[in-house]
């Protein structure tokens, strides 16, 4: 199974789990663009996909 994880800049704080791929744009609208730990603004177009094998 593919997963990801949405992951904020300034504080590291997992913002959104993903089961299922989809875009970050639409990840981040269920937070309203915003970190729901330290309230850093999310810009989708800041965002960049990182693959690792767990």
């Amino acid at each position: 199974m593919l997963s990801a994880d949405v992951v904020c800049g300034k504080c590291g704080s997992v913002v959104y789990k993903m089961r299922m791929l989809k875009s970050v744009k639409d990840a981040l609208r269920a937070t309203n663009n915003r970190c729901p730990v330290c309230g850093a603004a999310l810009n989708p177009g800041d965002f960049t996909v990182a693959v690792s094998k767990r």
